[in-house]
């Protein structure tokens, strides 16, 4: 019976303590999250309604067609009408079209998760500037949705110039070049608006962001999904192209906005 007794004390003991062990632990993860939340500048609160925002966003792209992405079609289009003279008209169930450029601006182009990526990059790095943080969130999505309208008309307009040069053959595909100009449209874009909202803020960020935020909506979400199982050597391909331009305008970005303080290390 003493035996068994001290086998069962053992036991409860070796219990307690990893009870107690557990909650230590879960403590610890707790406050680092805290710390992390605090560097951030980010309420619970933000950071729920922002990944909520993002994930409805998401799936609401998923299924939707021309006549549900309107709000964001027309006004891109629009802008490419009327700035780039392209003749976009409206055909229910396929988009915006012209005939006379051979283009059709359909969901595939309505550039809803560039949209994504610059209000989490907003959202994420900015808001530990901002007292209001709900505002500055709703601030973010205005501000991701004026950008893509306006990227997005850029693209559209270059998309036609470019399907209209004599360039192409070998390695040069009209499609390869598109998704290589829309990526450079893109991430050039993201790189823009930080750096005007870090100088209107006048504190430096992180500036890792934008590429760590491009990386994640357009190769990370697809990479957890598995996507590159349906075609995994097109999967990889766009993977390496999207990651040397996002790096190579990266560095560009870098030189560009700190050419005082290389000089200044060089010398």
């Amino acid at each position: 019976r003493l035996r068994r007794r001290t086998k069962f004390n053992l036991v409860a003991d070796a219990c307690r303590r990893d009870g107690v062990c557990f909650a230590q632990t879960e403590a610890v993860m707790l406050k680092r999250l805290a710390a992390a939340w605090a560097r951030l500048g980010l309420s619970p609160l933000t950071a729920v309604v922002t990944v909520a925002i993002g994930f409805g966003l998401k799936r609401f792209y998923s299924g939707a067609g021309a006549m549900e992405l309107m709000w964001i079609l027309a006004p891109s289009s629009w802008l490419a009408k009327y700035l780039g003279g392209i003749d976009l008209f409206y055909e229910k169930g396929a988009g915006f079209i012209s005939h006379t450029h051979h283009i059709v601006v359909g969901p595939a182009c309505a550039g809803v998760n560039f949209l994504l990526i610059c209000f989490f990059m907003l959202v994420f790095s900015f808001s530990r500037h901002f007292q209001n943080k709900l505002g500055w969130l709703f601030c973010s999505l205005l501000l991701a949705f004026a950008t893509t309208i306006v990227t997005n008309g850029v693209r559209i307009i270059l998309a036609v110039y470019l399907f209209e040069q004599d360039i192409y053959g070998g390695y040069i595909t009209p499609e390869g070049l598109h998704r290589f100009v829309g990526t450079a449209i893109y991430y050039g874009s993201l790189l823009g608006v930080y750096v005007v909202v870090e100088r209107f803020v006048g504190s430096k960020s992180r500036r890792l962001a934008p590429l760590f935020w491009y990386l994640a909506v357009t190769l990370g979400i697809p990479a957890v999904g598995r996507a590159y199982r349906a075609n995994p050597e097109h999967f990889f391909a766009h993977a390496a192209q999207v990651v040397g331009i996002g790096l190579l305008l990266t560095i560009v970005a870098a030189f560009i906005l700190a050419p005082k303080n290389i000089f200044h290390r060089i010398q």
